[in-house]
């Protein structure tokens, strides 16, 4: 028996995504270096992308369990798309 419970979401990788986009604000907001906020903004990415990919995780394990489930298959494929396209710069300006 397992000392934790099974995940149902990827709660932790969405606190970790909302962190990281708090951090990428403060930096551009506090004027940092252009060097500096693109580092932030690639550890964004990162974090959405892997979000992403936690939802497809889970996903496959209901799917493999025969359980409904209310995540969207295509539009995390999507954006994981999306999102490994995207350069540093587009992401800065949104």
């Amino acid at each position: 028996m397992p000392s934790f419970a099974p995940r149902n979401e990827p709660r932790k990788k969405k606190e970790e995504l909302e962190l990281k986009k708090l951090i990428l604000k403060n930096a551009i907001l506090n004027g940092l270096t252009l060097e500096i906020i693109s580092k932030k903004a690639e550890i964004y990415k990162t974090a959405i992308i892997s979000y992403n990919k936690a939802i497809l995780h889970v996903i496959k394990d209901y799917e493999w369990k025969n359980k409904t489930h209310s995540f969207n298959k295509e539009k995390a494929t999507r954006e994981i798309e999306i999102w490994q396209n995207k350069n540093v710069e587009t992401i800065i300006c949104e």
